[in-house]
């Protein structure tokens, strides 16, 4: 029975312990995957200053984990500070971080059923209504500052905790570029912008002529704008869960085999 990627390489850019799941639905649906993690997670000490933002969570009205690795990270420091709070509502920007909060006995979570951006998560939920309180992002080192602008033009008190930061690693193109240039890869999922930024760097120049006529799957308006460029094609996942990945990379697929076929 044929397959929606059947011959069709695709490059995974996921860190090396997130990437399973993808791969997973991926090679289940025909594609050849290729392991390129572009980005490392870090977590980030516990000295005084996070030891404080984790008492300041453990006592907030929201919590908002921004990534899976913001609840692996950030959940046992606020637990461990005597949080969450028995009144404390929590969101997330995704369907896979609301699945790791309910993992971890968090079964209440607020997230955007139609996206997997900052935009979704305000547009979608209580939040985008919220107008006092106060709200504690749990999140990586940097970020956007979307999120807490927005919160914070509608009256909420926003902090943060930081606790990972992100890496580019220092991953061999060489293979994957080989295999590119042979045309056995043709769709490159990356999910946000910094993974996006940080794969061009990686691949080089040799990787962007390749890029030009190949397909990415991103999540949201905002990294599509920043891949247009690049890309012979862009792709949109509704979500960041695996199978709408999976359809929207199949979708890419079919779209960059129709330009190179034009191009012939």
């Amino acid at each position: 029975m044929t397959q929606p990627l059947d011959g069709t390489g695709v490059i995974v850019t996921r860190p090396t312990h997130q990437a399973e799941g993808l791969v997973h639905a991926l090679e289940a649906a025909g594609a050849g995957v290729w392991r390129f993690p572009t980005l490392d997670i870090i977590a980030e000490p516990e000295d005084a200053a996070r030891q404080e933002a984790a008492r300041r969570a453990a006592c907030a009205d929201w919590l908002i984990f921004v990534s899976q690795n913001a609840v692996a990270h950030g959940l046992p420091r606020i637990r461990a500070a005597g949080g969450p709070a028995g009144h404390a509502r929590c969101a997330t920007v995704g369907q896979g971080t609301a699945e790791a909060l309910r993992r971890n006995g968090i079964e209440e979570v607020l997230y955007p059923r139609h996206g997997a951006t900052s935009e979704d998560l305000l547009a979608e939920t209580d939040l985008g209504r919220i107008s006092a309180g106060r709200v504690m992002i749990v999140r990586g080192v940097g970020g956007r500052p979307y999120l807490a602008e927005a919160l914070r033009a509608r009256g909420a008190e926003v902090d943060f905790l930081e606790v990972y930061r992100r890496v580019r690693p220092s991953t061999d193109p060489a293979p994957l570029l080989e295999a590119a240039e042979a045309d056995r890869v043709q769709v490159v999922v990356a999910t946000s912008g910094e993974v996006l930024d940080n794969f061009l760097e990686l691949v080089g120049d040799r990787g962007r002529r390749w890029l030009a006529r190949a397909g990415v799957v991103v999540i949201g308006e905002r990294v599509a704008t920043m891949a247009a460029p690049h890309a012979g094609h862009v792709e949109i996942a509704a979500t960041a869960a695996e199978e709408e990945l999976t359809a929207a990379t199949a979708r890419a697929a079919r779209a960059v085999a129709e330009i190179r076929s034009r191009r012939r």
